[in-house]
């Protein structure tokens, strides 16, 4: 079961948990995730949880639900989304504001960086 993050919705925490599956090739395009009931199962949360996080993914197009097949994995559209990257700048912004007043050293940020970047190539 997963960790429960109490400041955060729990669907919010499995729509992310799915992501960085994705984005580490964890999970890779045409990978098939499991039915609602069994995700539901899985992670011990409510199906309507897990609805409502494989609704809001399929809204940001990182998944697609194929009647009478599943839910899979999907590929990256190669029209630049100007939207959502300016709202992951933003984000990116604030984080580091943040990390600037805890005194973050960018050698620290860029460590950070790297690491994530390389998880995925493991």
């Amino acid at each position: 079961m997963a960790k429960i993050q109490h400041n955060q919705p729990l669907y919010e925490q499995l729509m992310w948990r799915i992501k960085a599956q994705v984005a580490t090739s964890v999970l890779k395009v045409g990978d098939k995730l499991p039915s609602v009931r069994e995700m539901a199962l899985i992670e011990g949360l409510n199906p309507n949880t897990v609805a409502k996080a494989y609704k809001a993914l399929e809204g940001q197009q990182v998944i697609e639900t194929v009647a009478g097949k599943g839910t899979f994995v999907r590929q990256v559209d190669t029209v630049v989304d100007e939207k959502a990257i300016n709202e992951l700048r933003n984000d990116f912004n604030n984080m580091m504001i943040e990390a600037k007043r805890l005194q973050v050293t960018p050698e620290q940020l860029h460590q950070w960086i790297d690491e994530f970047y390389l998880e995925g190539q493991q």
